[in-house]
């Protein structure tokens, strides 16, 4: 296992625009105008023959053996018809400098609004994908935490983990203007629950609305990276996170159409809450820490957490 550190920085120093059209023109004939970035490691590839294509340039510690997994997914959803992203090829994954290369349809479009009744369409999506019928396969490994870090890429548990490991790597080099909240960060782990036990379906990792693309049938969730089976109520803090306290009722009614959350996971479900905001935070002070050009650092907001939580338990149907 690289130190965490190298894996970190490969997520801001993947190579850009310039090898790319190349390598896609020779791989599938295409004749590529241009490339513009759209997120680290992420390309919109302007085509001189054809509409455009999304170009992900996986971390050189990730396997190109899980990007071909990811297009298993994707043509999964396609053939369930499911608003996602499509394979842009018959064979989108190629390799370019040790790095998995995966091409998909560009989607065009706005990003989802944020209002009730978007919440509310969120919510009802979501819940459709957690009724997806999978396979033996791709759509049935482990899943439900960020694949930025490829060692922990997995069930939401590897996001706790990576974030305790993000920790450690700090270890004895915290500067004393940041050491209130690396022990923050250091304490508050313990109020994270790892979704053990709890109900486990088909799962988007990462369904926030920065993921979702306004479309003619609604909204259309891309980036499936890693997606599989795992904890349906980790996938659901995600967007409940995106949807804040305000939107929070919303998204649980329009979830609530097609799933009915247990008891046990209404009673756990702050814990659960917390696991996001611990693995960005613990990000974020290993960037300000190690980074000149990094110079926040933050401590989860409990209270906002807790009001989180209690707003989406609120919205749920009583029976």
């Amino acid at each position: 296992m690289p130190r965490i550190g190298i894996v970190i920085r490969d997520v801001y120093r993947r190579p850009g625009a310039d090898a790319l059209p190349a390598h896609l023109e020779d791989r599938y004939g295409i004749k590529v105008d241009k490339v513009t970035k759209l997120a680290p490691g992420v390309y919109r590839v302007h085509r001189l023959d054809g509409p455009s294509w999304v170009a992900r340039a996986h971390l050189t510690a990730r396997p190109a053996e899980r990007a071909a997994a990811d297009a298993e997914v994707l043509r999964l959803l396609e053939r369930r018809g499911v608003r996602a992203e499509r394979c842009a090829h018959p064979e989108p994954v190629s390799e370019l400098d040790g790095r998995a290369i995966m091409v998909t349809k560009f989607v065009s479009g706005r990003r989802w609004p944020a209002t009730p009744a978007s919440y509310h369409a969120l919510g009802l999506l979501l819940g459709q994908i957690h009724c997806l019928v999978t396979e033996a396969g791709p759509s049935q490994r482990p899943a439900g935490s960020l694949h930025h870090l490829p060692d922990y890429e997995g069930l939401p548990g590897q996001d706790l983990a990576a974030a305790r490991a993000m920790l450690a790597d700090l270890d004895g080099r915290v500067p004393a203007e940041r050491q209130q909240v690396y022990e923050s960060l250091q304490q508050l782990m313990a109020r994270a629950d790892d979704c053990t036990g709890l109900p486990e379906t088909f799962v988007h990792p990462d369904p926030a609305r920065v993921n979702a693309i306004s479309s003619a049938a609604g909204p259309l969730l891309v980036d499936w990276t890693g997606a599989g089976r795992g904890p349906r109520l980790a996938s659901l803090a995600v967007l409940l996170h995106s949807a804040g306290p305000a939107g929070a009722a919303d998204v649980i009614r329009g979830y609530d159409e097609n799933q009915e959350l247990t008891a046990q996971e209404l009673d756990r479900l702050e814990g659960v809450l917390w696991i996001r905001p611990l693995w960005l935070a613990a990000w974020q002070l290993w960037l300000a820490v190690v980074s000149a050009k990094v110079n926040r650092a933050h401590v989860p907001d409990g209270r906002q957490i807790a009001t989180l939580a209690a707003s989406a338990r609120a919205a749920v149907p009583l029976n």
